[in-house]
Formats: structure tokens, C-alpha cells, sequence
């Protein structure tokens, strides 16, 4: 069946966006290279085949399962930019095992041709160079490539330039390179349950994920495929807006309607603590109403009392206050008084000083004269021409120095007897003033100190009064306002606001799926592929494919009648669904989609014998309806333990033949559980 003949489509591509020509594994590039393996691909249809042989013996080896038909997957999304190449189990062994190895592979991006070299060993770069061979690369190792740059490097970020919208509207989350190579390559343990799981937690592949798991995708694929418009997409932008103010507003309304209750409840609660604490021996508290019409207190009178209470306390600290504060002050004016005392003992003791200070030149007058006498008396005097000591007139002064130096010698030592009884005195005046002082000012320190603490607690008892007061006011004002009209106006106004912003959501969704309907075209022919499809593969005659948009999203389903359901269905309806985005892309000016596609081993999911044979054909057939993959505008690789039609056994579809039954037929031609003591064989 040629589907492009019969669906009248116009191929206007020539080429994927995205196809891989080799892929080699080595297990080591220096000194030597060493190839493990070498795999050839080409544009259309490529099959991995690890064969299942038909046995009926339990205890018949697995030929086809653990060839390496997922490690095989997982190294080609290793060079297309995935950040791992296997479970953290499987990357340990193949480190372990393999220490030196890598993968490569020559990859064209828009036109334009790649070599990349990864490892998958122990190394820790990656290498690009464009424009060359893998073997051109391992000569030139000039173009390191790390994790967060590598899909740049290659030109993968490329393939994006060309979205109508970067990010996903409703969520803002960009979208990136990472995204559609999930979709391009889904995981096998996600098991094709539908278009919009593409990776399981259980393969680790660290692929970036979306907050919103379904309608996120859908969005992606919508845009990848160019089925928005520029109005469309400025009305999602406007509805994502809107359901995030619908939100916020949904969130404060329940907030709001929550509020005169909550603070009723909330006051209610502060008002009894608060009584509680100021009248602890009042009985009923935490039973009295809010107000009484029996003799008992309500809550409001008790805290009347509470305040009268708290009132006459700081009346009596205020009072306690004032009596010492005079205290101290009379305490200061003690201390002033003893320190002008210290001052004039020291005024004094000043002029005992200064009147020693006034005897001292007479006696040093005479005391000159003395030595004079004593360095001179055996000389001659020059005016009597006479011997110093015969001279009369020194004998006189001779004995009035000898008079007087008895009489210097009593008053010196009066003074200064006087003058030490005098210092004496002043120093024990002073050290008992200094001590009385000291006395006061500890004094005054303390009922400074108690005088502040009082302070401090009437400080605290007008909070407490105010606190009271303002829990009672407030209790007042929300337990009335039940009984008021318009006692919310917040709440109503937050009404208001959120029943228009409702009615505009609703009026611009359907403006929206209004739009699906004007201006669906695109939608038309991808949904006129999908029924191709499926009837090529179920050509009973009574079976149809539907695309459907509701809720502005992307659904695929396979009908017979009704909508059918079922495992094999729902796989077939994913398988078919990405085969339609792939021949939508050739045939669409709008479409994005990189033309590339990996279904690793979806026969496993379920899917019946003939169903998948008659699946595998169709993609054989489109191939054949561009006279060959050379001319082949997209790349399709399939990993298989199923026999492909016999037709298709050849080289020409068959590009690795794998076999678990014999190491040579493993992947890395190895098993390495075994090289590293498992009991179990893991094959690789």
C-alpha cells in the first residue's frame, strides 16, 4: 500500500532534520582504536534484530531478550544528547568490564554532518568536530563537549529555532532539546502505554521532566508538529494568565470566607489566655460566654475587671516608682555634698605645702653661708688682710650662724612634725569620705537598678492592658459583623473578581476550541494519516484512526465502531501515532519534528504477531515510496526479538543481527556480569 499515493500527500522534504549514519562502540581509542562494534545506518527503515527462537522448552536459553537491543538504544540517545547511557547498574558493569571504551557516531543535523565520541568507560569528555568521520575526530581531539553544552555542540539545540512558542503557555517551562528526544526515542519500560509517557523513573535516563506530566507533553507535541497558530497561541498565553489569577483568586476566596470565623476564633482564644494570666483565680473562664445575662461575668466584663486590675498595679509601681527615684536623688545629693568635702581637705593640705615651701629660702640662705665657711675659714679675708677665722667680723656672723643653725634645725622639724600630723589627718578624713561614697553610690546603683525593673514591668503591664483591649475589640468587631450588611466588603469583592475571571476562562476556551475549528487544516492531514495508517495495518476494512483536540489537547485512537481498548490497541495507537507525526512531518511546512524515530522492542508491549509484521511493512512500504532510503526523508530505527517479514530479512533493513545464545552475538561481544562474579549472567 503506498499511503502517499493514496492519501494524495506531497512530500516536500528531502531529508530528516535528524539522522544517525554510524555508530560504533570501542573499547578503547589509545593507542590503537578497538572496535567492538560498528553499526551502519541508514535513512528509512533500520531493524536490530536479536532472534527469539520458537522453543517450548523452559529450559531453552533467552536468544532474543539481553542481546543489547536497549544498550544499543540507550548509547544512540547517549550521542543524541542524553546525559546517561544506562541504569546506574548497567553503566557500573560496562565501566567495570570495558574501563577505556566509548561510543561514537556521525550524526547530521539540518543538513550538516557531526562526529561525536562519548565515553562509556571511565573517560570523562566527550568530542565533537564537524564536518567529519568518526576516524577524522579521533586525529583531532581539539573540541571538548561537557554535559550542559553538548546538544549545542552538535547543533541539536537547532532543531528548536523554528517553534512558534519556547516554553510550554500554561507552566512557563521552557522547552528543550532534551524534551523531544525523549518523545523520538521513548523508553521501552514506559511500554508505549500512551502518546504522552516517554521516559519510566525505572530507566534513570535523568531526561528532563515537566510539572504537569500530561497535558505538558501533549502541549510540546502540539508545538513541535506546528499545530498552533499565532492567535491560538496568544490566546493560550492569555488563558494561562487568567487560570493563574483563577487560581489565586480561588485560593484567597476560601481564605477569605475562612477569615471571620478564624479570628472570632483566634480573639476568642487570646482574650481567656489573657484573662486567664491577670485573674488566675477567677473560676469559668474557659466556659464564659462573650456576654452574660445572668450574674456570672461574661468575658466581657471579666476583662473590664482584668484591665481594672492591670490599671491599679501600675498605679502602685508608678507610686514605688516616684518614692525611689527620690531616694536616689537624695542619695546623689550625699554623695555631692562627701565629694566637696574631698575637695577642700585637699585645699588644705595644699597650704600646709605652699607655708614649708615659704621657711625654706631662709634656711637655705644660711645654709649657703655655712658652706661657705666651711670651704673657706682657713683661707685670708681680703678686706682685713687677716686669716678668715681671725677676722672679727666673721667670728660674729660665725656665731649667729651657729645660733641660728640650732634654732633652723627646731623649726624644721616642728614643721614638718606638724606637717606630717597635718597630711595624716586629711589622708583618714579622706579615705573615710572615699569609703562613705562608695557605700552611697552601690546604694544608689541598686535602687537605680530596682527603680528600672519597675520601670520595665509597668512597661509590660501596659502591653498586657493593651493587648487586652485590642483582643476584646477585635473579638467585638468580628462577633458583630455576622449581623451587619456588608460586613466583608473584601470577601464580596473578592466574589466579584473571581466570578469574571471565570466567565472569561470559560469564554476563552471556547473561543479557543472555536479556533480549532477555523483554522485546521494541519489537523485535517494529520488526522487523515493517522487513518491511513491504520488502516494499512488492520486491513479488515472495519477499522478507522481518529485525532481528536478536545480540551485544546493531542489524542490518538484506533476505532472499530466505538473507541476500542486494550493493551495491543493502545501500543499500536502510540506506534501509530508517532509513525503519523513522521510522514506529517514530510509532507508539512509547520511541522518540527526532527524526522527521526526509535521504538525499542514495542512488540514486547503486547502487541500481536501479525499486527506487528503488518506494522513493520508499512514502514517498509514508505520507504519504498521514495524509490529507497537514500531519498528517504526520515529515519526510523526499530529493535526487535520478533521475526521481521521475510521480505525484509536483508541487509538492506537488517543492520545488526544480535543473538544472547553466543558471546559473540552479544552487543559488546561480552557478558559482564560473569567477569565480575554475579551469579546470574547479565548479557550485553
Amino acid at each position: 500500500m503506498n499511503l502517499y499515493k493514496n492519501l494524495k500527500l506531497e512530500p516536500i522534504r528531502k531529508e530528516p532534520n535528524l539522522w544517525v549514519s554510524r555508530l560504533i562502540i570501542y573499547e578503547r581509542i589509545t593507542p590503537a582504536p578497538v572496535i567492538i562494534r560498528e553499526i551502519k545506518l541508514n535513512k528509512g527503515l533500520n531493524i536490530i534484530w536479536a532472534a527469539e527462537p520458537e522453543d517450548e522448552d523452559a529450559s531453552a536459553e533467552i536468544n532474543g531478550h539481553s542481546a543489547g537491543k536497549t544498550t544499543f538504544c540507550r548509547f544512540l540517545r547517549y550521542v543524541l544528547g542524553e546525559k546517561t547511557y544506562g541504569t546506574k547498574s548497567n553503566t557500573e558493569l560496562i565501566r567495570k568490564s570495558l574501563p577505556h571504551a566509548y561510543v561514537a557516531a556521525e550524526i547530521f543535523v539540518m543538513q550538516k554532518k557531526c562526529a561525536v565520541i562519548r565515553p562509556i568507560g571511565n573517560g570523562r569528555n566527550s568530542y565533537t568536530l564537524p564536518d567529519a568521520t568518526i576516524e577524522e575526530l579521533l586525529n583531532n581531539k581539539i573540541y571538548a563537549a561537557y554535559q550542559d553544552d553538548y546538544p549545542h555542540k552538535v547543533g541539536l539545540d537547532a532543531l528548536l529555532d523554528d517553534f512558534e512558542t519556547a516554553s510550554v503557555v500554561r507552566t512557563g517551562e521552557p522547552i528543550e532539546w532534551g524534551h523531544i528526544l525523549s518523545w523520538c526515542t521513548r523508553d521501552q519500560e514506559a511500554r508505549f502505554q500512551n502518546i504522552y509517557d516517554w521516559r519510566s523513573p525505572r530507566s534513570e535516563s535523568e531526561s528532563p521532566v515537566f510539572r504537569s506530566p500530561k497535558t505538558s507533553p501533549l502541549f510540546v507535541m502540539r508545538a513541535v508538529l506546528g499545530l498552533f497558530l499565532q492567535d491560538e497561541l496568544k490566546g493560550e498565553e492569555n488563558l494561562a494568565e487568567l487560570l493563574k489569577k483563577q487560581r489565586i483568586l480561588e485560593k484567597e476566596f476560601d481564605e477569605l470566607k475562612r477569615e471571620p470565623q478564624f479570628r472570632v476564633n483566634l480573639y476568642d482564644r487570646e482574650l481567656r489566655r489573657r484573662i486567664k494570666n491577670i485573674l488566675p483565680d477567677e473560676p469559668n473562664i474557659e466556659t464564659a460566654p462573650f456576654r452574660s445575662d445572668t450574674l456570672d461575668p461574661g468575658l466581657d466584663r471579666l476583662a473590664v475587671m482584668a484591665r481594672e486590675k492591670i490599671e491599679s498595679k501600675i498605679a502602685d509601681m508608678e507610686e514605688e516608682q516616684r518614692n525611689i527615684q527620690e531616694l536616689v536623688e537624695t542619695i546623689g545629693g550625699e554623695i555631692a555634698e562627701k565629694e566637696h568635702m574631698q575637695n577642700k581637705l585637699e585645699t588644705m593640705f595644699k597650704l600646709e605645702t605652699a607655708v614649708k615651701t615659704e621657711l625654706d629660702p631662709k634656711i637655705n640662705h644660711r645654709n649657703i653661708f655655712r658652706a661657705l665657711y666651711e670651704e673657706h675659714g682657713h683661707g685670708m679675708c681680703f678686706l682685713g688682710d687677716v686669716l678668715f677665722y681671725e677676722c672679727m667680723h666673721i667670728r660674729e656672723r660665725q656665731g649667729v650662724i651657729s645660733f641660728t643653725q640650732h634654732q633652723d634645725a627646731r623649726a624644721m622639724q616642728k614643721a614638718e612634725a606638724e606637717r606630717i600630723k597635718c597630711q595624716e589627718k586629711i589622708d583618714n578624713s579622706k579615705a573615710l569620705l572615699t569609703r562613705e561614697i562608695k557605700t552611697l553610690r552601690i546604694q544608689r546603683d541598686a535602687e537605680r537598678k530596682r527603680r528600672d525593673g519597675i520601670q520595665t514591668e509597668i512597661r509590660k503591664h501596659h502591653e498586657s492592658a493593651r493587648d487586652l483591649t485590642y483582643a476584646l475589640r477585635e473579638l467585638n468587631n468580628w462577633s458583630e459583623q455576622p449581623n451587619v450588611q456588608n460586613a466583608y466588603p473584601q470577601i464580596d469583592n473578592c466574589k466579584k473578581q473571581l466570578d469574571k475571571t471565570t466567565k472569561d476562562v470559560a469564554a476563552l476556551i471556547k473561543r479557543l476550541s472555536k479556533l480549532l475549528t477555523e483554522h485546521d487544516a494541519n489537523r485535517k492531514l494529520l488526522a487523515s494519516i493517522f487513518s491511513g495508517t491504520v488502516k494499512s495495518v488492520l486491513q479488515s476494512g472495519t477499522y478507522d484512526g481518529r485525532v481528536d483536540f478536545n480540551n485544546r489537547e493531542l489524542a490518538f485512537m484506533i476505532t472499530h465502531g466505538a473507541a476500542m481498548t486494550g493493551e495491543a490497541v493502545e501500543t499500536l495507537s502510540v506506534l501509530l501515532a508517532d509513525i503519523s507525526c513522521l510522514i506529517f512531518t514530510t509532507v508539512s511546512e509547520k511541522s518540527h519534528f526532527p524526522g527521526f524515530l526509535l521504538h525499542d522492542s514495542p512488540r514486547e508491549a503486547d502487541l500481536g504477531g501479525r499486527i506487528y509484521r503488518s506494522f513493520i511493512r508499512l514502514i517498509a512500504s514508505l520507504q519504498e515510496s521514495f524509490g529507497g532510503s537514500d531519498n528517504c526523508p526520515f529515519q526510523y530505527v526499530l529493535t526487535t526479538t520478533t521475526d521481521p517479514p521475510k521480505e525484509l530479512q536483508t541487509e538492506e533493513f537488517i543492520k545488526m543481527p544480535l543473538d544472547a545464545a553466543v558471546t559473540t552475538g552479544l552487543l559488546l561481544r561480552r557478558n559482564l556480569a560473569l567477569a565480575e562474579g554475579y551469579e546470574h549472567p547479565i548479557f550485553l
